[in-house]
Protein backbone atom coordinates (compact mmCIF):
# COMPACT_ATOMS: atom_id res chain seq x y z
CA UNK A 1 0.00 0.00 0.00
CA UNK A 2 2.81 2.24 1.27
CA UNK A 3 4.96 1.36 -2.16
CA UNK A 4 1.45 2.12 -3.99
CA UNK A 5 1.13 5.50 -2.24
CA UNK A 6 4.70 6.67 -3.33
CA UNK A 7 4.02 5.26 -7.03
CA UNK A 8 0.71 7.42 -7.32
CA UNK A 9 0.67 9.82 -5.32
CA UNK A 10 -1.93 11.69 -7.53
CA UNK A 11 -4.09 9.21 -8.09
CA UNK A 12 -4.23 9.31 -4.48
CA UNK A 13 -4.91 12.37 -3.29
CA UNK A 14 -7.78 12.43 -6.20
CA UNK A 15 -9.35 9.47 -4.56
CA UNK A 16 -9.08 11.65 -1.49
CA UNK A 17 -10.76 14.10 -2.89
CA UNK A 18 -13.67 12.25 -4.12
CA UNK A 19 -14.19 9.97 -1.11
CA UNK A 20 -14.96 13.85 0.98
CA UNK A 21 -16.89 14.81 -1.64
CA UNK A 22 -19.23 11.74 -1.95
CA UNK A 23 -19.23 12.00 2.47
CA UNK A 24 -20.10 15.58 2.34
CA UNK A 25 -22.60 15.36 -0.44
CA UNK A 26 -23.99 12.69 1.86
CA UNK A 27 -24.53 14.74 4.86
CA UNK A 28 -26.04 17.52 2.57
CA UNK A 29 -28.67 15.57 1.11
CA UNK A 30 -30.11 13.68 3.54
CA UNK A 31 -31.79 14.31 7.06
CA UNK A 32 -29.54 11.63 8.86
CA UNK A 33 -27.03 13.96 10.32
CA UNK A 34 -29.79 16.97 10.98
CA UNK A 35 -30.34 18.07 13.88
CA UNK A 36 -33.78 20.07 13.28
CA UNK A 37 -35.54 17.79 15.62
CA UNK A 38 -36.59 20.57 18.38
CA UNK A 39 -39.19 19.10 20.24
CA UNK A 40 -40.94 15.54 21.45
CA UNK A 41 -44.68 14.95 20.03
CA UNK A 42 -46.35 15.77 23.42
CA UNK A 43 -44.68 19.26 23.74
CA UNK A 44 -45.50 19.93 19.90
CA UNK A 45 -48.99 19.24 20.49
CA UNK A 46 -49.02 21.52 23.65
CA UNK A 47 -48.14 24.29 21.60
CA UNK A 48 -50.94 23.97 19.06
CA UNK A 49 -53.51 24.11 21.55
CA UNK A 50 -52.05 26.04 24.03
CA UNK A 51 -51.04 29.38 22.03
CA UNK A 52 -54.80 30.28 20.96
CA UNK A 53 -54.46 28.92 17.43
CA UNK A 54 -57.55 28.02 15.67
CA UNK A 55 -58.11 24.60 14.23
CA UNK A 56 -61.10 23.37 12.27
CA UNK A 57 -62.04 19.97 10.80
CA UNK A 58 -64.63 19.55 7.92
CA UNK A 59 -68.51 18.40 9.69
CA UNK A 60 -71.44 18.21 7.56
CA UNK A 61 -69.40 20.43 4.19
CA UNK A 62 -68.55 23.07 7.03
CA UNK A 63 -65.47 23.59 9.00
CA UNK A 64 -66.05 23.87 12.83
CA UNK A 65 -63.65 24.35 16.04
CA UNK A 66 -61.23 20.75 15.87
CA UNK A 67 -61.21 19.56 19.57
CA UNK A 68 -57.44 19.02 21.53
CA UNK A 69 -58.29 14.87 20.81
CA UNK A 70 -58.90 16.39 16.84
CA UNK A 71 -56.10 17.68 16.50
CA UNK A 72 -53.53 14.80 18.71
CA UNK A 73 -54.57 12.46 15.95
CA UNK A 74 -54.10 14.97 12.82
CA UNK A 75 -50.88 15.50 14.18
CA UNK A 76 -49.34 11.97 14.88
CA UNK A 77 -47.27 10.07 12.13
CA UNK A 78 -48.59 7.23 11.25
CA UNK A 79 -47.12 4.68 9.03
CA UNK A 80 -50.69 3.70 7.21
CA UNK A 81 -50.78 7.11 5.88
CA UNK A 82 -49.68 8.09 1.74
CA UNK A 83 -46.72 8.61 1.53
CA UNK A 84 -47.47 12.07 -0.63
CA UNK A 85 -48.35 13.27 3.15
CA UNK A 86 -44.56 13.04 3.91
CA UNK A 87 -42.59 13.60 0.40
CA UNK A 88 -40.48 16.34 -0.26
CA UNK A 89 -42.87 18.63 -2.54
CA UNK A 90 -39.70 21.02 -3.13
CA UNK A 91 -38.37 19.51 -6.14
CA UNK A 92 -39.80 19.47 -9.56
CA UNK A 93 -41.38 16.55 -10.97
CA UNK A 94 -41.48 15.76 -15.02
CA UNK A 95 -45.00 16.20 -16.97
CA UNK A 96 -45.45 17.31 -20.15
CA UNK A 97 -48.26 20.57 -20.64
CA UNK A 98 -50.73 18.42 -22.17
CA UNK A 99 -50.05 15.67 -18.72
CA UNK A 100 -50.79 18.62 -16.62
CA UNK A 101 -53.78 19.97 -18.85
CA UNK A 102 -55.23 16.23 -19.05
CA UNK A 103 -55.25 17.05 -14.83
CA UNK A 104 -56.97 20.37 -15.05
CA UNK A 105 -59.62 19.00 -17.81
CA UNK A 106 -63.06 20.57 -16.99
CA UNK A 107 -61.42 22.45 -14.10
CA UNK A 108 -63.58 25.69 -14.76
CA UNK A 109 -60.91 28.66 -14.45
CA UNK A 110 -57.94 25.96 -14.08
CA UNK A 111 -58.65 24.45 -17.88
CA UNK A 112 -55.94 24.30 -20.07
CA UNK A 113 -53.42 26.27 -17.57
CA UNK A 114 -50.74 23.97 -18.22
CA UNK A 115 -48.55 25.64 -19.40
CA UNK A 116 -48.45 28.49 -16.24
CA UNK A 117 -48.38 25.34 -13.84
CA UNK A 118 -45.19 24.21 -15.55
CA UNK A 119 -43.48 28.13 -15.90
CA UNK A 120 -44.50 28.02 -12.25
CA UNK A 121 -42.40 24.83 -11.50
CA UNK A 122 -39.46 25.92 -13.56
CA UNK A 123 -39.82 29.11 -11.83
CA UNK A 124 -39.71 27.74 -8.31
CA UNK A 125 -38.96 24.24 -8.43
CA UNK A 126 -42.48 23.42 -6.46
CA UNK A 127 -43.72 20.18 -7.68
CA UNK A 128 -46.16 20.89 -10.07
CA UNK A 129 -49.01 17.95 -9.16
CA UNK A 130 -48.86 19.50 -5.36
CA UNK A 131 -49.43 23.11 -6.99
CA UNK A 132 -52.16 21.65 -9.35
CA UNK A 133 -53.59 19.51 -6.26
CA UNK A 134 -53.90 22.50 -3.94
CA UNK A 135 -55.23 25.00 -6.38
CA UNK A 136 -57.68 22.35 -7.06
CA UNK A 137 -59.32 21.90 -3.70
CA UNK A 138 -58.69 25.82 -2.64
CA UNK A 139 -60.92 26.86 -5.28
CA UNK A 140 -63.19 24.02 -5.58
CA UNK A 141 -62.17 22.29 -8.78
CA UNK A 142 -61.57 25.44 -10.02
CA UNK A 143 -64.69 27.16 -10.01
CA UNK A 144 -64.87 29.05 -6.46
CA UNK A 145 -65.30 33.12 -5.82
CA UNK A 146 -61.60 33.56 -5.69
CA UNK A 147 -60.73 31.73 -8.41
CA UNK A 148 -63.73 32.84 -10.98
CA UNK A 149 -61.80 36.32 -10.29
CA UNK A 150 -63.47 39.33 -8.19
CA UNK A 151 -63.77 42.99 -9.81
CA UNK A 152 -61.94 45.72 -7.93
CA UNK A 153 -62.60 49.10 -9.97
CA UNK A 154 -62.34 48.05 -13.49
CA UNK A 155 -59.53 45.08 -12.78
CA UNK A 156 -60.49 41.18 -12.10
CA UNK A 157 -58.14 39.92 -9.11
CA UNK A 158 -57.36 36.31 -8.96
CA UNK A 159 -56.29 33.88 -5.91
CA UNK A 160 -55.88 30.02 -6.10
CA UNK A 161 -54.18 29.15 -3.07
CA UNK A 162 -56.19 30.10 -0.96
CA UNK A 163 -53.18 32.87 0.36
CA UNK A 164 -54.50 35.38 2.44
CA UNK A 165 -57.79 33.81 2.97
CA UNK A 166 -59.09 34.01 6.76
CA UNK A 167 -61.45 31.84 7.44
CA UNK A 168 -64.47 33.91 8.50
CA UNK A 169 -63.93 36.10 5.40
CA UNK A 170 -62.13 34.34 3.00
CA UNK A 171 -63.25 35.64 0.09
CA UNK A 172 -62.46 39.56 0.99
CA UNK A 173 -59.65 39.02 2.87
CA UNK A 174 -58.29 36.66 -0.06
CA UNK A 175 -59.50 39.15 -2.70
CA UNK A 176 -57.76 41.90 -0.52
CA UNK A 177 -53.51 39.50 -1.21
CA UNK A 178 -54.90 39.27 -4.65
CA UNK A 179 -54.68 43.02 -5.13
CA UNK A 180 -51.97 43.86 -3.23
CA UNK A 181 -50.32 40.95 -4.81
CA UNK A 182 -51.51 42.37 -8.33
CA UNK A 183 -52.74 38.73 -9.49
CA UNK A 184 -54.94 40.53 -12.54
CA UNK A 185 -54.61 36.91 -14.53
CA UNK A 186 -55.16 33.46 -13.54
CA UNK A 187 -51.08 33.04 -15.11
CA UNK A 188 -50.48 36.06 -12.80
CA UNK A 189 -52.17 33.93 -9.25
CA UNK A 190 -50.87 30.53 -10.36
CA UNK A 191 -46.66 31.80 -10.58
CA UNK A 192 -47.33 34.14 -7.44
CA UNK A 193 -48.98 31.23 -5.37
CA UNK A 194 -45.92 29.27 -6.27
CA UNK A 195 -43.16 31.88 -5.17
CA UNK A 196 -45.25 32.43 -2.43
CA UNK A 197 -45.34 29.24 -0.87
CA UNK A 198 -41.39 28.91 -2.03
CA UNK A 199 -40.72 31.69 -0.70
CA UNK A 200 -43.03 31.53 2.98
CA UNK A 201 -43.01 27.83 3.47
CA UNK A 202 -39.82 25.80 1.53
CA UNK A 203 -37.19 28.24 2.92
CA UNK A 204 -38.16 27.69 5.65
CA UNK A 205 -37.08 24.18 5.97
CA UNK A 206 -41.12 23.34 5.36
CA UNK A 207 -41.22 21.17 2.29
CA UNK A 208 -43.96 18.50 3.18
CA UNK A 209 -47.79 18.47 2.91
CA UNK A 210 -46.82 18.09 7.13
CA UNK A 211 -44.87 20.01 8.16
CA UNK A 212 -46.53 23.42 6.11
CA UNK A 213 -49.19 22.41 8.20
CA UNK A 214 -47.70 21.61 11.48
CA UNK A 215 -43.99 23.33 11.39
CA UNK A 216 -42.40 20.42 13.69
CA UNK A 217 -39.36 22.51 14.07
CA UNK A 218 -41.18 25.45 15.81
CA UNK A 219 -44.39 24.13 16.13
CA UNK A 220 -47.75 26.66 16.20
CA UNK A 221 -45.89 29.31 14.06
CA UNK A 222 -45.97 29.46 9.83
CA UNK A 223 -48.89 26.99 9.51
CA UNK A 224 -50.53 27.06 6.24
CA UNK A 225 -53.76 25.89 6.76
CA UNK A 226 -56.27 25.62 9.84
CA UNK A 227 -58.13 22.93 8.78
CA UNK A 228 -56.22 19.48 10.49
CA UNK A 229 -56.87 17.37 7.78
CA UNK A 230 -55.14 20.05 5.32
CA UNK A 231 -51.98 17.63 4.35
CA UNK A 232 -54.41 14.31 3.83
CA UNK A 233 -56.53 15.79 1.56
CA UNK A 234 -54.07 17.24 -0.63
CA UNK A 235 -52.29 13.88 -0.40
CA UNK A 236 -55.56 12.00 -1.90
CA UNK A 237 -56.16 14.70 -4.14
CA UNK A 238 -51.90 14.11 -6.06
CA UNK A 239 -52.28 10.15 -5.24
CA UNK A 240 -54.36 9.51 -8.49
CA UNK A 241 -52.15 11.47 -10.50
CA UNK A 242 -48.69 9.77 -9.45
CA UNK A 243 -50.54 6.30 -9.88
CA UNK A 244 -51.79 7.61 -13.88
CA UNK A 245 -48.18 8.93 -14.49
CA UNK A 246 -46.20 6.18 -13.03
CA UNK A 247 -44.06 8.85 -10.87
CA UNK A 248 -41.83 7.43 -8.04
CA UNK A 249 -42.80 8.93 -4.75
CA UNK A 250 -38.81 9.79 -3.43
CA UNK A 251 -37.39 11.63 -0.40
CA UNK A 252 -40.01 10.40 1.89
CA UNK A 253 -39.59 11.28 5.92
CA UNK A 254 -41.89 10.41 8.68
CA UNK A 255 -39.73 11.51 11.53
CA UNK A 256 -39.65 14.77 12.77
CA UNK A 257 -39.72 14.86 16.89
CA UNK A 258 -37.41 14.11 19.29
CA UNK A 259 -38.31 11.02 21.46
CA UNK A 260 -40.05 11.63 24.73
Amino acid sequence: MKAFIKKHPSRVFIIVILAVFFILLFINETTFFKNDKTVTFEEAFQRQVSQGIYHTKSNQNQFVEASNDDVKAAMRVKWRDSDLKYMDISEPVHLSEEEVNQMLKGKGILENQGKAFLEAQKATDVNVIYLVSHALIETGEGHSQLARGLKHGNQRYYNFFGIGAFDSHAVETGKSYAIEAKWTSPERAIKGGAHFVRDNYFKNGQITLYQMKWNPQNPGTNQYASDIDWPSKIAEHMQPYYDKFGIKKEDVRRDFYRKS
